[in-house]
């Protein structure tokens, strides 16, 4: 049976395209197709994914790649297909169980949506684009969906492209991703010469990843150490943008005006994520070059200080929960900088469960129910590291940094921050919904596949730990929340547009809104404003239109003056005089001839 699925799980992966190309097809030719043949097609993919990879990951034994030629150039060949091995299935796994239950979600959501058909193709391209990201067996196939991820996503971000607000929302989060992508395409060509140009073995060229420990080998002994740092360096930076790091974490707010199933898909084990795998991926360069490693953790703190932060004084909920996938996210790059992959690939998938859940569990009107609470609560706790995979995973990280007292301090901080915003987020959203509705069954479901998702995490990981000084951390935000709840200031503190008033000063050091008042001016007025990217764009066209004014048009003007002074002199030479002719003849033989004999006694001496 696991033979069986392995020999056809290229045609299982192709599955969410046949359903993308059979909604869009369909009603491009005015074929009437059914919403519930929608939604089951929709669901049926995913269904079958999860089974195929859950059921592939508990059969692997050793890592399979297969693939068929792609681009052939005699002995230069790429090829396109799968490379298998244990975290691409895990990552897989996570996609397509995550995939179903939003996609489930989606089908109550949706359903008063009349492009809707549109939104569930997006959802299967999406899939498709994602799932070969993951098995992808070579650095070009995984910049080809790279892009092919990135482009799903603007569609999705920008399923209401009438309107303006969410059509330039969409916009602005492909821009700043461009800048990821042009990192990850130059990094990709240079590392690819320098194995062309000096590597014994041409097959190097294609940059397959089962050839990674040799290429990253080979290319340091080729280049000189800022040369590998610089290519180090392109990588890091698609990881950053892709991942919203770091200064890169703005386009992920403007992602938050897609609908809500697109946060929860965007913001599990999808696109986000897509910058934590491609890290893990490049490990063989990155361990070669201690300082990269170090520099991830920096970016990874970076990141999880200052979006707690900002998470801790946003008003909106999706906001939040974005500020919160960033400042996990940072967690992340710390575990791997940390070379500790396991607690990077736990937090990944405890995360995934969690902020999925999250996303689908905020109310889409004023009405909550007291089932949907009751699971907003219990996972916000889950994300605090209080309870399930998001108490194991934590934990685990803190493994690797209990022993250096900074990184621990600021660990706990970054864990205090996170009980703190999250429950004052749970409370809020408590006290601004008190009617309650009843929840709709499919949605149930799809909150209990997420729910146990988080609670099996667990289970297998149980054991792995010991509960430390974050969990104490965690708790005193929890606490602090609790506390200004109680005195009624959290209301207070929500009415603030993005900043703490002087009401909360009783309640948090003065630092805290000084400190949340510079971050948020930093995210507004540098890294949220895209006029420095349009520079840059428009850059090498001032500087072509530069060339062309003062180079190449002047240089055509030269040789045109000099080609008439040359005319106007022959004009004035030619005077049909045959003695003057006669006279310029005898001059030129007399150069030749002197020059010749120069050369002969030079030549014979």
């Amino acid at each position: 049976m696991a033979n069986l699925i392995l020999d056809n799980i290229t045609l299982i992966m192709l599955l969410p395209l046949w359903i993308f190309l059979i909604i869009m097809c369909g009603r491009f030719f005015s074929v009437y197709v059914n919403k519930r043949l929608i939604y089951f097609l929709t669901l049926f993919s995913s269904f079958v994914g999860a089974i195929t990879c859950v059921y592939a990951l508990f059969s692997y034994n050793e890592p399979i790649e297969f693939g068929y030629p792609f681009i052939k150039i005699n002995d230069f060949v790429i090829s396109f297909g799968l490379q298998i091995d244990k975290l691409s299935l895990i990552l897989a796994s996570i996609l397509f169980i995550i995939s179903f239950a939003v996609q489930l979600f989606s089908v109550s959501y949706m359903q008063d949506e009349k492009k809707s058909y549109r939104f569930f193709a997006m959802l299967n391209l999406f899939n498709f684009a994602m799932s070969f990201l993951l098995f992808s067996p070579n650095l070009y196939q995984f910049y080809i969906f790279w892009e092919l991820v990135g482009v799903a996503s603007y569609l999705l971000i920008g399923f209401d492209y009438k309107k303006s607000v969410k059509s330039e929302a969409s916009k602005r989060v492909f821009l700043m991703n461009r800048v990821g992508d042009t990192a990850l395409i130059t990094g990709l060509i240079v590392v690819s010469y320098y194995m062309f140009a000096y590597a014994g073995n041409k097959t190097f060229v294609t940059l397959s990843f089962e050839d990674f420990n040799a290429i990253s080998t080979l290319l340091m002994a080729y280049t000189t150490t800022p040369a590998f740092y610089i290519i180090c360096a392109l990588f890091i930076i698609a990881a950053m943008v892709k991942s919203a790091q770091f200064p890169f974490y703005s386009w992920l707010q403007d992602a938050m005006e897609a609908h809500t199933p697109v946060s929860a898909l965007l913001h599990s084990a999808t696109m986000v994520v897509a910058g934590v795998y491609l890290t893990i991926k490049m490990m063989p360069f990155y361990t070669l070059m201690p300082r990269t490693l170090n520099a991830l953790i920096i970016i990874g703190l970076l990141t999880a200080v200052i979006c707690s932060i900002l998470a801790s004084v946003e008003t909106h909920p999706k906001k939040v929960l974005a500020y919160s996938t960033s400042a996990n996210l940072g967690l992340m790059f710390i575990a791997v900088g940390l070379v500790n992959i396991k607690a990077a690939v736990l937090l990944l998938i405890a995360h995934a469960f969690i902020k999925s859940l999250l996303f689908i569990l905020i109310p889409k009107i004023k009405y909550m129910s007291k089932i949907n609470f009751l699971f907003f609560a219990v996972t916000s706790l889950s994300l605090a590291g209080i309870l399930f995979g998001g108490l194991g995973a934590k934990e685990l990280l803190f493994k690797n940094i209990e022993y250096n007292l900074i990184l621990s301090y600021l660990y706990y901080f970054i864990c205090f921050m996170t009980g703190f915003y999250i429950i004052r987020l749970t409370i809020l959203l408590y006290q601004d919904h008190e009617k309650t509705v009843a929840v709709n069954f499919t949605e149930l479901i799809s909150f209990l596949i997420l729910f146990f998702g988080n609670v099996f995490l667990y289970i297998f990981i149980r054991g792995d730990y010991k509960i430390a000084e974050p969990y104490a951390a965690a708790i005193g935000g929890i606490v602090l929340a609790l506390l200004l709840a109680k005195q009624n200031t959290l209301r207070r503190f929500s009415n603030t547009p993005k900043l703490v008033e002087k009401a909360c000063n009783n309640y948090v050091p003065a630092f805290y809104n000084k400190i949340s008042r510079c971050l948020n001016n930093t995210e507004n007025k540098i890294f949220s404003n895209y006029g420095c990217i349009i520079w840059i764009a428009k850059l090498p066209v001032v500087i072509t239109n530069w060339i062309e004014i003062n180079i190449m048009n002047k240089a055509v003007t030269f040789v045109s003056d000099i080609s008439k002074n040359l005319s106007r002199r022959d004009m004035i030479l030619q005077n049909g005089n045959v003695q003057s002719y006669n006279a310029y003849a005898f001059i030129m033989i007399t150069i030749i001839t002197a020059l010749v004999i120069i050369g002969y006694t030079l030549i014979f001496r």
